[in-house]
């Protein structure tokens, strides 16, 4: 069934349903039916037998705008500084108040109530407080005269007083189930089709603060499917609208192509763009579900106002709110979306409005998962640590990590960072006990910037711990960091590291699950060619713990090669170990990486990739590691020429420090 088929099932429903009310009513009417007083069923006036047109713009006046400016009545009830007042003026008055009258007494109630609610947080006015409970007032014998009398008027009110009353209503508390309610949303639906695309947004998000029923589910079901087919020819030449409606486009999945519709018109009026615009453009261009690379010149455009306007539009919350969207738009979609810029200037406006160290580990989060690295941010977050201890004895777990991820993806120590090894230890030491923290994470970091501690490592190295921690299905990543904290265990724990080890079968397993994921050797070909041949290089070479090492070749003074015996070649069981150490040569340890090991914005290796550079070097070999992004970017006659001089420029080194 397609949507337009849907919607009209639905509204066929609502309308059936609707037909069945009215005509039980009339039942009603007829036997004079009565209530009572506290309920909320009201009985029609039979002179309301017609249902006026009501009105398809927002704009449009309605009962309650038809009024006369010298009516003294609403005057005092507008006026009114109480709830009791307004009750008090119902009580005098109800019995000859006017539609317009009513409405604006509902309208009273609900904005004294709401500033009722705000006076008790923000110290408002006491103008404007009242004692008087949203149950209570609708229990009042006032409030359900006013609401029997808007019923009555119902079918002769315009589109917008209708939604106001449902607004109000809701506010106050009035169910969804009611008579009154029921009976707003049903004239609603009728009016469905002739709303405005303002109308239909506003009511969206009415209906989303309102508790489940058949008409609200089907509305809500109904009215992006009616905002689709109407937005062709409704769509106004204002860009600020169009900016909300395409922010409703997003937010319920409507087709790509109304989003492009909107869209070009958004773009021929973005001239007119604001700072109350723009943020909201941006985290729409920026939405998952639709393509928008097409648009990265506007997005561009648009960061770029928004820097120049940083100091009057933004605060943390907006700009984790554009950060984490950019992020994964990046991650998942083009790295067109990567804007280095804008992060660059976030970093700065935080700095220079002192954000607290909470507000900066939160973008640090976000910022960890591109491996991008602010070494002058890092050095302000420590800066906070190092001059007030309390923070760090009392931020949260999360927190703390954020911070120490950034330090370990910079492979970065800030100034005054050794100052800070004992007390992180210890802020860890009091929450050992809880289990579904991200331990292994953790002690991996920590291990990265060469914060050791024997206790934290036979914690996540236990038995107990590690069966737990594993037992999820997508745990490689955890696997092969549990393998690269056990390399380094055993490479470069200072004095060496006496305490217990994972299980054999967990490390077997991710040695297994590591090695699987390395199947192709791109160097090859061209390392034998620059080389004189096969002889001379040996790929795939593991270690006794669990080292992968894409390319072995040994090298002699002068920076000669030298040829691996066959018998050597030819034994598949050969480890790391059995080579190295044999001879007075240079072992280099090719190592091929991938674009996600480096720090987005810096030319250089991430800190848990230079860790495991670490732990094979701490076995005696030269590690030469090789960008696969840089390789596949050069030219075929150049690879051979460039990875010949990189590994004789590794061994002229090496024999210079030696």
């Amino acid at each position: 069934m397609n949507k337009i088929s849907k919607y009209v099932q639905y509204l066929r429903q609502i309308h059936i349903s609707s037909n069945i009310f009215w005509h039980q009513h009339s039942i009603k009417q007829k036997h004079q039916f009565s209530t009572n007083t506290n309920s909320l069923f009201l009985n029609f006036s039979p002179s309301f037998i017609q249902i006026r047109k009501l009105s398809n713009t927002i704009n449009q006046p309605g009962v309650s705008d038809i009024v006369t400016t010298n009516d003294v009545l609403i005057t005092s009830i507008k006026n009114a500084k109480q709830t009791s007042d307004v009750l008090q003026m119902l009580r005098l008055h109800s019995t000859a108040m006017s539609a317009p009258q009513h409405l604006q007494a509902l309208n009273s109630l609900f904005l004294l109530q709401k500033s009722k609610s705000a006076s008790s947080t923000q110290d408002m006015l006491c103008t404007v407080i009242t004692n008087i409970s949203k149950e209570e007032l609708t229990r009042r014998p006032e409030f359900t005269a006013m609401c029997r009398k808007i019923q009555n008027y119902s079918r002769n009110l315009d589109l917008n007083d209708v939604m106001n009353s449902v607004k109000c209503l809701s506010y106050l508390g009035v169910s969804v189930n009611s008579n009154i309610m029921q009976m707003l949303l049903q004239l609603i639906s009728k009016m469905i089709n002739d709303m405005s695309l303002q109308q239909i947004t506003f009511l969206h998000f009415l209906l989303k603060e309102l508790p489940s029923c058949p008409l609200v589910d089907a509305l809500k079901l109904a009215l992006p499917i009616v905002f689709e087919t109407q937005v062709q020819y409704k769509l106004e030449d204002n860009l600020y609208w169009q900016v909300e409606f395409l922010n409703y486009i997003a937010k319920h999945g409507l087709s790509q192509e109304t989003f492009d519709f909107v869209m070009t018109r958004i773009i021929r009026n973005i001239d007119q763009i604001s700072p109350k615009i723009v943020q909201s453009l941006l985290l729409c261009l920026y939405y998952k579900n639709y393509s928008t690379e097409k648009y990265i010149d506007l997005i561009n455009r648009c960061l770029q106002y928004y820097m120049n306007h940083l100091d009057y539009i933004a605060d943390v919350s907006d700009i984790d709110a554009i950060l984490l969207r950019m992020i994964n738009k990046y991650s998942t979609d083009s790295e067109l979306f990567y804007n280095e810029e804008f992060i660059n200037k976030i970093i700065e406006f935080m700095i220079k409005n002192e954000e607290s160290f909470e507000n900066s580990a939160f973008i640090l989060k976000k910022l960890n998962r591109i491996g991008y690295v602010h070494r002058g941010f890092l050095d302000y977050m420590t800066n906070k640590l190092t001059s007030r201890h309390d923070i760090l004895e009392n931020i949260k777990f999360g927190v703390l990590l954020s911070y120490i991820a950034a330090c370990a993806n910079a492979n970065y120590t800030p100034p005054g960072f050794d100052e800070l090894k004992p007390l992180i230890l210890t802020r860890l030491n009091i929450q050992k006990d809880v289990l579904e923290l991200p331990w292994l994470l953790v002690t991996f970091d920590l291990a990265v910037l060469d914060v050791w501690s024997e206790e934290l490592l036979e914690r996540v190295f236990s038995r107990d711990f590690l069966y737990g921690f594993l037992k999820r299905s997508d745990n490689i990543h955890d696997y092969i960091m549990l393998l690269k904290l056990y390399q380094a265990s055993k490479t470069l724990f200072p004095g060496s590291y006496k305490g217990s080890l994972p299980p054999q079968e967990i490390i077997e397993k991710a040695v297994k699950l590591y090695h699987n994921n390395i199947n192709d050797f791109p160097l090859k070909a061209a390392l034998e060619h620059g080389l004189g041949g096969s002889d001379y290089v040996l790929s795939g070479v593991r270690s006794k713990l669990g080292h992968f090492i894409d390319h072995l070749v040994v090298m002699r003074s002068g920076g000669y090669p030298v040829a691996i015996k066959n018998e050597i070649k030819d034994n598949k069981s050969l480890l790391l170990e059995d080579i190295v150490g044999a001879s007075d040569n240079i072992a280099i340890a090719i190592l091929l990486y991938r674009p996600n090991s480096y720090v987005i914005n810096l030319n250089c290796l991430r800190g848990p990739y230079m860790l495991t550079n670490k732990t094979i070097e701490a076995l005696g070999l030269v590690v030469l590691p090789i960008s696969l992004d840089v390789w596949d970017g050069l030219i075929d006659y150049e690879k051979i020429p460039y990875i010949m001089r990189e590994l004789k420029l590794k061994a002229d080194l090496s024999l210079t420090i030696e």
